[in-house]
């Protein structure tokens, strides 16, 4: 072999592995960037998705809430569902659909402490609003209305964007029955979702400048953009855009492609129980920079080195080096994308590359599966942390959460406050095993005793509560009596009770909850009659007279002097 050939070899190694060392450090930047922006914007979309599912359930939590409250909705059939008799059934008369403002009086502060709702409405089941919080609502026709036709089937709906009759604008619309005591739809409340209450302006300012916003509906037209100053108008038609048209043809993913203001990296979703489509997308320019000042970089060096040689170490590093790894780069994506991937070629088929192929799968396999446990763990302790685990009643957290949104929602509110009398005297003569024992008894007589709409939770060693929504001192008293007996014929051995068994002493207080009073004087209120009842020799009832007068430290004092 000559020398030139030896010095040709020799150069030629020499180059490769230069031109590989570059080209290389090239593609992995592309990659790293490529992957950190996918991810960025992914979690700029999760995100999105969350704001979007927070506002949503909050808006079913409190339709929900007001459905199942006693009074909320007037259930007077007769005088709004009646129609002429020269009148079709299928055409409603706003003239038999009378006013209800007391009503709607109620729900503005429901509206206030629920920022994700832009008003509410009570409709008649003959579609005509009966009342909103919105000025006009009275007498609109929503009867043609798909979430109130599906409402009236007795089945919650969530519709996608509906143009608003109040404000002529692009609103969701959450819709809940609620039932009367025969079991028919009685009424029908709806509450509209601003689009703009969807994705609040905090959320997009954290963006940052260069993101982009969009909301298009099932036909591709554009229903919010985010920044609004992008050259797109409302209802615009995008179906014809790359991004738009990957997102209506798939649930989720990402793509690199040319939006309405350049060419932007996208991640994109449908939002949960809509037909509408998000994406959220980057600056290409942004992600690209890094590698093209490498390639500058990379390009020059060759340069100076030898411009024939380069051309030719160029295109064998291409062929040996790059076109592989590109190739092995293109195939994690579409795994990542979950697409079906199809037989490599002949040049993918690099021995010391299938390893990694093989970790991957495995190591993506391995995180879906720990995701799911993680997922479930969670589950398990969300339901943990809300019950007492003694009874399997609820706990003091739930029954403060339980209470801070009855006080805002009913009209009227009762409360029992319940103590076994002498709980210690039995711990100390049976036991802790038999103690625990009788205070599982006294819940689930408790619990069987009460309303289905009725609250029990444990709030103490051997203390217990019941919220009772739409009760009045008189039910709740009547409530206690109730409870006080089935304890006592239960007949558990307390050889120091008042009766020689087991017994307890009960508090009743009840309230109409309104701004002159706050959570904690119902409370107190009941807590005062509990202590009472023990003063007046336990195994007793007693009722407050007032609420918000005393305090339960009042009644203590009292029992212990």
């Amino acid at each position: 072999m000559s020398l030139r050939i030896r010095l040709a070899v020799f150069a030629l190694l020499v180059m490769t592995i230069v031109a590989s060392e570059r080209t290389y450090s090239i593609v992995r930047l592309h990659m790293d960037n490529l992957a950190a922006a996918e991810s960025h914007v992914t979690d700029l979309l999760e995100r999105g998705v969350g704001q979007f599912s927070a506002a949503v359930s909050s808006a079913h939590a409190v339709l929900s809430t007001l459905a199942a409250t006693p009074g909320t909705v007037p259930v007077d059939n007769a005088l709004y569902t009646a129609t002429p008799s020269d009148q079709t059934p299928s055409v409603p008369d706003p003239g038999m659909t009378p006013d209800a403002p007391s009503h709607c009086q109620a729900l503005r502060p429901v509206l206030e402490s629920s920022p994700s709702i832009a008003s509410l409405t009570i409709v008649a089941p003959n579609g005509i609003v009966r009342c909103g919080t919105a000025n006009g609502a009275v007498g609109l026709d929503l009867s043609t209305r798909d979430y109130f036709r599906i409402a009236m089937r007795g089945i919650p709906s969530l519709e996608s964007v509906s143009v608003s009759y109040v404000t002529g604008t692009p609103s969701l619309y959450a819709a809940q029955p609620v039932i009367g005591e025969n079991g028919d739809v009685v009424a029908v409340l709806v509450a509209r979702i601003e689009l703009s209450d969807l994705l609040p302006r905090e959320f997009l300012s954290d963006l940052g400048p260069t993101a982009q916003v969009i909301i298009v509906d099932p036909a591709g037209a554009l229903v919010m953009t985010y920044p609004d100053g992008l050259p797109v108008t409302a209802r615009m038609d995008l179906s014809d855009t790359a991004p738009v048209a990957r997102a209506m043809s798939r649930t989720r993913g990402t793509i690199l492609a040319e939006g309405p203001d350049g060419v932007r990296l996208y991640a994109f979703t449908r939002l949960p129980a809509t037909n509408l489509h998000l994406l959220v997308g980057v600056d290409e320019a942004i992600i690209l920079k890094p590698v093209e000042r490498a390639t500058w970089s990379a390009g020059l060096m060759l340069l100076v080195l030898s411009g024939i040689i380069l051309c030719t170490f160029w295109l064998a590093g291409e062929r040996l080096i790059v076109a592989p790894v590109q190739a092995l780069a293109n195939r994690l994506v579409r795994f990542g994308r979950g697409e079906t991937e199809e037989a490599p070629t002949a040049h993918l088929l690099i021995t010391e590359l299938q390893p990694l192929v093989v970790a991957f799968e495995h190591m993506a396999g391995e995180l879906t599966r720990r995701e799911s446990a993680l997922r479930n763990a969670n589950r398990r302790l969300n339901s943990l942390a809300s019950l007492d685990p003694l009874t399997g009643i609820a706990n003091r957290r739930s029954f403060d959460a339980a209470l801070a949104l009855q006080w805002n929602t009913a009209t009227r509110l009762g409360m029992l406050m319940i103590d076994i009398d002498k709980f210690k005297a039995f711990n100390d003569h049976h036991g802790h095993q038999e103690g625990d024992h009788c205070i599982r008894l006294v819940a689930q007589t408790i619990a069987s005793t009460i309303r289905s709409s009725d609250m029990v939770a444990r709030v103490g060693g051997e203390e217990f509560a019941v919220l009772m929504p739409g009760a009045t001192l008189a039910a709740a008293t009547e409530v206690g009596q109730r409870l006080r007996r089935a304890i006592e014929s239960l007949a558990i051995e307390h050889p120091t009770g008042v009766t020689g068994v087991v017994t307890v002493s009960i508090g009743c207080a009840a309230c109409d909850p309104g701004p002159a009073l706050a959570v904690g004087d119902l409370v107190a209120a009941a807590d005062k009659a509990l202590y009472e009842a023990k003063a007046a020799g336990r195994n007793e009832v007693r009722s407050a007279k007032t609420v918000g007068a005393g305090t339960a430290d009042d009644a203590r004092r009292a029992a212990e002097g």
